[in-house]
């Protein structure tokens, strides 16, 4: 390996250690104390390392190796530093970490680099607050939303602060992203490094069907204007449908029941329907389909409303193709493939080439304590992501 394996896994255990609950797992929202304590070990890790270090208007932390071209613009390489609750150490910190190994390699080694190397450590990743992948949305400028001044208020950020984050799209030459995959593509393939060649897009819907409460030992079951039975014979009718496809995968993760009493039939049911796909047109489809088994229910009144739209986007053919050779020439095995979850990289797309690169997640988990990537896959994948960065600063 071209990397200092030992320095990036202690370094990486180390962050990991921050926000890390006992029995728990990791408790480090963005906008918080934990997370303030993470990016700081970072930052000053980054300074360590002889990079010049910066946090924008929202949180956003980046360490700039110079390149020997100053004309160039520069190659972006990193991830996030938040994590859901309970979650592990690897979802996020493993390409900041990385990217910050490449550049301490890189420096150390004197290796040639023509473009400028700059480590992005995005805030609000996981959502929150802010929403998702809130980072490098204000970064790509995508953030089109007005934030109430109370609700700024209470992540200590500022209007201005959010527009000042706003990149300048003419000084990226690309962003990578090295990410553990979160599902069990290439465990069960006993392949080391997966090379997504797009991210899914995700809608949500608030879904609505509301009926009568009513008593439920003396209302007759044929006369119940019943809002959950409603919605799991919806529920069924449409998982029975999403069976016979496998274009887009589906959730229905929060679902709640009002009045929400044992005695009570009912009177109201919510929740929350996900759809995730590579095409934005199957997503379109899906939830058209969806609609229509709604309004097919005829005790209750009904109502889908969109709460979450994120496009799905494909990754730069020239960074796949860096990451292949970068593989290559390590000799080490790869796959491409499509990633399922969404990552700091599909609104970096929207405004510059973007590429990823996926080790593998142990039984396929992720978002929860029990996260596992070996250390043999992390320093691996660290080692590819220096190698494809130098690809590309001779490809572009």
């Amino acid at each position: 390996m071209i990397i200092s394996a030992d320095r990036f896994l202690a370094d990486l255990e180390a962050l990991g250690r921050i926000g890390w609950v006992d029995g728990e797992g990791m408790d480090r929202p963005a906008f918080t104390p934990s997370y303030d304590a993470a990016r700081k070990f970072v930052e000053d890790r980054m300074m360590d390392g002889g990079l010049s270090a910066k946090i924008d208007g929202v949180g956003n932390l980046f360490g700039r190796l110079e390149g020997s071209d100053p004309s160039l613009p520069a190659i972006y390489a990193g991830s996030h530093l938040d994590a859901v609750p309970g979650g592990g150490k690897y979802d996020g910190p493993l390409g900041v970490m990385a990217a910050l190994e490449a550049a301490r390699t890189i420096r150390e080694k004197a290796i040639p680099l023509r473009h400028s190397l700059v480590v992005a450590g995005f805030t609000g990743e996981e959502g929150g607050e802010m929403g998702g992948t809130f980072g490098s949305r204000a970064f790509a400028g995508l953030l089109q939303e007005p934030f109430p001044a109370e609700k700024l208020s209470r992540v200590g950020l500022t209007a201005d602060g959010i527009l000042s984050a706003k990149g300048d799209p003419g000084g990226i030459a690309c962003y990578f992203e090295l990410h553990i995959e979160q599902g069990p593509y290439l465990e069960r393939r006993s392949i080391p490094i997966g090379i997504p060649t797009g991210i899914v897009g995700i809608s949500r819907y608030a879904v609505r069907l509301e009926g009568e409460a009513n008593h439920a030992g003396t209302t007759p079951m044929k006369e119940r204007k019943d809002a959950m039975r409603e919605a799991s014979e919806l529920l069924s009718e449409w998982f029975a449908w999403t069976d016979t496809r496998d274009d887009f995968v589906c959730n229905v993760g929060v679902f709640s029941l009002h009045p929400g009493a044992d005695a009570i039939v009912p009177g109201r049911a919510d929740f929350l329907l996900e759809i995730r796909s590579l095409r934005d047109s199957i997503m379109d489809e899906a939830a058209a389909q969806f609609r229509s088994l709604l309004e097919k229910r005829k005790k209750v009144s009904v109502s889908m409303e969109p709460v979450v739209w994120k496009g799905a986007v494909d990754l730069d053919p020239l960074l796949q193709d860096a990451v292949e050779a970068a593989c290559r020439e390590a000799d080490v095995p790869s796959v491409r493939m499509p990633s399922g979850a969404s990552h700091d990289a599909n609104p970096m797309a929207r405004i510059t080439r973007a590429g990823m690169i996926f080790v593998p997640s142990a039984g396929g988990i992720s978002h929860s304590k029990e996260e596992y990537t070996s250390p043999e896959d992390l320093a691996r994948g660290a080692d590819i992501l220096a190698r494809a960065i130098l690809e590309a600063d001779r490809r572009l």
